[in-house]
């Protein structure tokens, strides 16, 4: 049992850097974790036929089971190192090796397969009898996916926070490897078991069995898929809600197997266990979208103070919604073991293929959920399907062995459950309160995809995942647009142009406004970009008829390193932190790239949304990517104080920031049209308003900080965390934290031709204080000033402003937003 817990330890963790590195090296994409899935089940089913012929000719299985594990460890360690050196050293092979298919054969297929053909061996060591396979086996199986289920945790948190993902692989291997070497050691006293008196065939033809075995691979996967993208409904989808759901639904699993052997020791039939469980997990996931609708209405956050916090939060919470489910349908797999033949040369050989049916069927399951159920039925009539699945497993057993009593009770709870589901709503819009009208929805791989618009501002956003509210109309628009504007202003030649993030297209389209000849923008789920062609065609028409812009569908790191060099600048747009790959695109191996991307002069540009960050996690950013940038600037896209975005703005030469350059810039046809909408446009010193800071003189640094990296992503762990509003980065604590960095005439990033630092230095101050008369104009709830104070306030810092750069006034209606 110790081996089986341990086998499963590793494996999982395993596959979660597998994950990770196929995310980094062929794109964060769905199809991308679907097939590190399909390939490891694929694979381990291979294996798992391969052992059951091996095993039936072995007289000491438990050697060779040591001797496949230890061989599946240095595979795993071999091919990680070789892909590594591989995608690093070689040049011509990378656009193959990139292809998720063949990054995830090359990676995970060896070891999985030696992994697969190790299973087999142990049922041949110590399930003596068919009728144990149940009652025995069971405790073996049951161990192995709580195992399992510590190693999803641990090698999605808490080894790589601690260690780093290749240490945490490391551990994983070294694991494995010991699985080897204990077993070694057992096998010198170990041969075959004694075989116990045949127990009475089970009454049910063989074919249920297998078939049931099949079915419950491709349920339970798919119900797996789906229940990600519930909680993903809820918890955003950040790396704490995917290693939740897998950790809470593979150890349910586990103890549903050991609850199945248990019962079956106590002698109930294995056709009315199969009925209990399949028939619970059914009846159970019914319950799923109704729940799911309701809690994703909830405000429930994760707030704990550190990663190892914030994943118990995340068991916790995934426990409680999911642990009876997952219990009730880990019972199955035993059961329907012990169904599919009373008759065998060995257990082993048995298990061997029966467990290549059930992960065949479990890879097929997790690809036909996401690209076929997910987008034919949605997700609460899909999770209705697959529930409909398992009460048809509950109820054939009991059909074909004509027992009444069982077949009486599903039959009842057949009846009651489909009379429930005719009076339920239609597929539910998640997320849409009262203060949202729902104007399209669709659904994807990523999940839901609704467009909608507030109900009090007319603004119009996409919402993504019930949490994620993607750009937005009326007062939004000017922030939007100033995000490609103001990147472009600073470029010396802007003509080649990649933004990364299209969201609704507002930004993107507005880097058509300047004379650039090729523009690359990038989105990574296909519906926000079917939604941003359909329903924001008013603000961003230019994007999808200019014959100079290109979309890309697919993650903005991948497919930036596809696309040809020799761009005049990169702009990365508003990257929800908590996201789990948005770390791939803080990371210092980024942001290298991406400087090696640009031409001499060109720039790059990723946009921050402050409000969403705090301190810590802002400082990582900014610490990171003044390693990548040895000339790095922090620019504002405008004055609103309760979300402020800055924009950091990297490259390899001083960027220039001299009144002739920018007079120079705003001299011309694109900058004047804008200057209509922009105030930042209308003359140089307006256009120095835009800087917050030099990032290289700050004052104090940013050098206190960890850098995040490939190995090292903190901000997959950091980012979820939703910090006190006292923490994050908006209003006066906004300005506190960046404004204070900024108080000296000191400008290594900024190439002043004869413009004085000095004057820099006022536009400066000038901009914090618009920014801070911005601020004291909003009233929050439980501001006790009088009217006549904070009209004193506005109009103080206000002044102040105008004092320090008389020739950049801008207006009270200006700011904000």
């Amino acid at each position: 049992m110790l081996l089986w817990a341990l086998s499963g330890f590793s494996m999982l963790t395993l596959e979660t850097v597998w994950m990770r590195e196929i995310a980094l090296r062929s794109g964060n994409t769905a199809m991308g974790s679907t097939l590190v899935i399909i390939v490891f089940f694929g694979f381990a089913a291979l294996g798992n036929l391969f052992g059951a012929r091996l095993v039936s000719g072995s007289g000491r299985p438990l050697r060779l089971y040591a001797c496949c594990e230890a061989a599946a460890a240095m595979a795993a360690v071999i091919t990680f190192v070789l892909g590594r050196w591989l995608w690093s050293h070689l040049e011509s092979p990378v656009a193959v090796m990139s292809h998720p298919a063949v990054a995830a054969v090359l990676l995970a297929g060896l070891p999985s397969f030696l992994s697969g053909v190790a299973f087999p061996s142990l049922a041949e060591a110590f399930v003596s009898s068919p009728a144990l396979r149940t009652a025995s086996a069971g405790r073996f199986y049951g161990m192995n996916l709580l195992g399992a289920a510590l190693g999803v945790a641990a090698g999605a948190v808490w080894l790589p926070w601690w260690l780093g993902v290749k240490a945490a692989f490391s551990v994983a291997s070294a694991v494995q490897f010991s699985c080897g070497l204990i077993a070694l050691r057992m096998a010198a006293g170990t041969g075959r078991p004694q075989v116990e008196n045949e127990a009475v065939p089970p009454p049910v033809s063989a074919w249920l069995g297998w078939a049931v075995l099949t079915a419950s691979g491709v349920f339970s996967l798919a119900a797996q898929t789906l229940l990600i993208v519930w909680v993903r409904q809820i918890l955003e989808g950040s790396v704490y809600a995917v290693a939740a759901v897998l950790t809470v639904f593979i150890g349910g699993l586990g103890l549903g197997s050991l609850a199945a052997g248990s019962l079956r020791r106590r002698g109930h039939p294995a056709s009315r266990l199969l009925a209990l469980f399949a028939g619970a997990g059914g009846l159970l996931l019914f319950l799923v979208p109704l729940v799911g609708t309701s809690l994703c209405l909830q405000n429930i956050a994760l707030t704990a103070d550190t990663p190892s916090g914030m994943m118990w939060q995340a068991l916790f919470a995934c426990a409680a919604l999911l642990l009876p489910l997952t219990f009730a349908l880990g019972g199955v797999f035993p059961v329907a073991w012990e169904l599919v033949s009373a008759h065998v040369s060995g257990e082993g050989r048995l298990l061997g293929r029966a467990l290549a049916a059930n992960k065949l069927g479990a890879a097929a399951g997790t690809a036909l959920a996401l690209f076929a159920l997910l987008p034919a039925a949605g997700l609460a009539h899909g999770t209705h399907v697959i529930a409909w699945g398992y009460l048809l497993l509950a109820w054939l057993p009991s059909w074909l062995t004509h027992d009444m009593k069982t077949r009486c009770t599903v039959g009842l709870g057949i009846i009651a459950t489909f009379g429930a589901w005719r009076t339920m709503q239609p597929e539910p819009a998640l997320g849409v309160t009262p203060q949202l009208r729902l104007i399209d929805t669709s659904i994807g791989a990523y999940g839901p995809s609704l467009v909608v618009e507030d109900t009090s501002t007319g603004s119009r956003q996409i919402l993504l995942n019930t949490r994620q509210r993607l750009s937005g109309t009326r007062a939004a628009l000017s922030s939007q647009r100033h995000q490609s504007w103001v990147p472009l202003l600073f470029c010396r030649k802007p003509e080649r142009v990649v933004t990364i993030g299209i969201a609704a297209g507002i930004s993107a389209a507005a880097a058509l406004d300047v004379p650039v000849k090729e523009l690359h923008s990038i989105e990574l789920v296909p519906e926000v970009v079917q939604a941003a062609r359909e329903h924001f065609s008013e603000w961003n028409a230019a994007l999808f008829s200019d014959p100079r812009s290109h979309i890309h569908i697919g993650d903005g790191r991948q497919q930036l390193a596809q696309l040809p060099g020799g761009f005049d600048a990169i702009i990365c747009d508003l990257f929800f932190p908590a996201e789990e790959g948005s770390a791939l695109l803080y990371s210092r191996e980024f942001f290298e790239s991406s400087r090696r991307k640009l031409n001499p002069g060109g720039v790059f540009c990723l946009w921050l949304p402050c409000y969403q960050h705090t301190s810590r996690t802002a400082g990582t950013i900014i610490r990171t990517f003044t390693d990548a940038f040895p000339y790095a600037i922090a620019v504002r896209a405008g004055f609103d104080p309760l979300s402020p975005v800055i924009g950091l703005i990297g490259a390899s030469g001083p960027l220039p920031m001299s009144e002739s350059f920018l007079a120079g810039q705003l001299d011309t046809p694109w900058a004047k049209s804008i200057a209509r909408e922009s105030a930042f446009f209308r003359s140089s010193s307006h256009a120095m308003l835009l800087l917050i800071c030099d990032l290289h003189s700050a004052e104090p640094g940013f050098a206190g900080f960890p850098p995040t990296t490939d190995d090292h992503p903190l901000l997959a762990w950091l980012g979820p965390r939703q910090s006190p509003a006292k923490e994050r980065l908006h209003g006066f604590p906004f300005l506190d934290w960046i404004g204070r960095r900024a108080l000296n005439a000191r400008f290594p990033s900024c190439e002043l031709g004869t413009t004085t630092s000095e004057h820099l230095l006022n536009a400066i101050r000038a901009g914090n204080f618009y920014f801070a008369a911005s601020a004291a104009n909003v009233m929050l709830p439980g501001d006790s000033r009088p009217e006549s104070l904070r009209s004193q306030q506005v109009q103080g810092y206000h002044q102040r402003a105008v004092d320090l750069m008389p020739g950049a006034v801008v207006p009270h209606e200006s700011l904000g937003r």
